[in-house]
């Protein structure tokens, strides 16, 4: 790939862009068969897919942009519609994301593998999800148009035309990043896993597209070798998907990134397991916490025992997460420093402490023994590290500095709040003020609905007009 866009380069004397389709880490946990030509097996892509050279695509000079469609996983009302590329990995190194829309409109004939939206309402909630979620994270969108046809649908060209004139209103809006939340999956591990999906189905691909959308605040996603390497803007919360192995020099360098400024660090089923051996000792230099190990393959699931800490308090003592995949070996926190926040069930009904705090002077670790951690958890972990959260109502979520998009299945009555007040708030899709010299601002969202607003001063929305 690499040599085919310098090919593109060289011939054209750098004058155009070269890119390819390519990068999926966030989705190929999953083994789909494309097309119908086999059915969905047990095992991943990972391994063999040829998707892990991501990291070196990103460093070459000759690669411009890179596309995706956006994810199968959860296409649908109330699902989430993100690249399949740790996308600001790509901002990092100069690289456009771009995102192939091939929504399964109401006009395409009946595909049982992918689904279809049902009606007009259903294929516009989801196009305008898609589009809210690429400009709020700064990326380019393309309609594939065999599946968006204006001919069967006349009410496709308005949406079309609205979506042209809101993207070009963007590009002059401030992009930068402004998630407080990053989440973070390694390569390299990847590597030292089974070619069986049975771990990262849940721990990335599921956890990417049910709790970490439903948050209610931005977050975004790296390669750890960018984390460790890169000049990354600070967050307060960091997600670690999987580092399970890390030598020497990157433990180093992920220490002095998390440990610091009252930082918290997630880590989910086995972080540092591997260095140059395999040990809990790994684990516990990684995280700070002290662990033990069980043998049993069995489906791991957190339930909760302590609903009087900041970060539990308020959810309902039913809550749990967690995978039926048989994993092993399993882990539990072995460690009377740290604070028992729940339990994990594993091994013919053995229930030891699975879900932990334990703070230091300068961060907090917080680790959980079974992966897919639920939006709520995940929002109470994110508000414990000061993260600025705009809605705790369970809807899609998607900001930057002066963009707030919203996708809701329920719908109902909504307060936003804002990080800081702004001069105006306008719902972009429905061409209307919502607010003026507001911190926070109270909408009614119809159920099955997307919705985008500006947010920011008066004098941008006015030149847009």
């Amino acid at each position: 790939m690499i040599g085919f866009c310098g090919e593109v380069k060289r011939a054209t004397r750098r004058q155009k862009l070269a890119g390819a389709f390519y990068g999926y880490l966030l989705e190929l946990a999953w083994n789909g068969g494309f097309f119908k030509e086999r059915p969905d097996s047990d095992y991943s892509t990972y391994q063999r897919s040829g998707h892990l050279g991501l990291a070196r695509v990103l460093r070459s000079p000759d690669v411009d942009f890179l596309v995706s469609p956006y994810s199968y996983g959860f296409r649908g009302l109330g699902g989430d519609g993100p690249s399949m590329l740790p996308a600001e990995s790509a901002r990092l190194h100069g690289k456009l994301v771009l995102i192939e829309d091939d929504t399964r409109t109401h006009t395409d004939p009946a595909d049982t593998n992918y689904g279809q939206a049902r009606n007009l309402a259903e294929s516009s909630a989801i196009l305008k999800r898609n589009f809210a979620g690429a400009a709020a994270r700064g990326q380019g969108l393309w309609w594939a148009g065999w599946k968006i046809d204006t001919a069967k649908e006349p009410a496709f060209l308005g949406l079309l035309k609205a979506f042209q004139r809101l993207g070009a209103f963007t590009l002059s809006l401030d992009r930068r990043p402004s998630s407080e939340v990053a989440v973070v999956i390694d390569d390299e591990s990847l590597y030292y896993e089974s070619v069986k999906n049975s771990l990262d189905l849940s721990l990335i691909f599921e956890q990417r597209l049910w709790g970490l959308p439903r948050l209610g605040a931005p977050f975004d996603t790296y390669l750890l070798c960018d984390l460790l390497e890169k000049d990354c803007p600070p967050y307060k919360l960091y997600v670690f998907l999987n580092p399970f192995r890390l030598d020497g020099g990157r433990r180093s360098a992920l220490e002095k990134i998390v440990r610091r400024d009252r930082r918290v660090a997630l880590w989910i089923y086995a972080p540092g397991l591997i260095r140059d051996d395999l040990s809990l000792e790994n684990m516990r230099d990684l995280t700070g916490i002290r662990f033990g190990m069980g043998e049993q393959p069995w489906g791991p699931w957190v339930h909760l025992t302590d609903l009087g800490h900041p970060i539990t308090r308020g959810l309902p003592q039913e809550t749990s997460w967690g995978t039926d995949s048989k994993l092993a070996p399993l882990f539990h926190v072995d460690d009377p420093g740290a604070r028992e926040l729940g339990q994990v069930v594993y091994s013919q009904g053995n229930c030891k402490p699975g879900f932990a705090v334990k703070d230091f002077p300068e961060w907090t670790s917080v680790y959980s023994a079974a992966p897919n951690l639920p939006a709520p958890v995940l929002r109470g972990i994110a508000r414990h590290a000061g993260v600025h959260i705009y809605s705790d109502a369970g809807d899609v979520l998607y900001a930057s500095r002066q963009l707030l998009g919203v996708h809701t299945a329920a719908g109902g009555r909504r307060v936003f709040r804002l990080p800081a007040a702004v001069e105006v708030v306008h719902d972009l899709f429905e061409d209307k003020r919502v607010a003026a010299e507001a911190a926070e601002f109270e909408v009614s969202l119809a159920p099955a609905s997307t919705s985008l607003f500006f947010t920011g001063d008066g004098a941008a929305m006015t030149a847009s007009r």
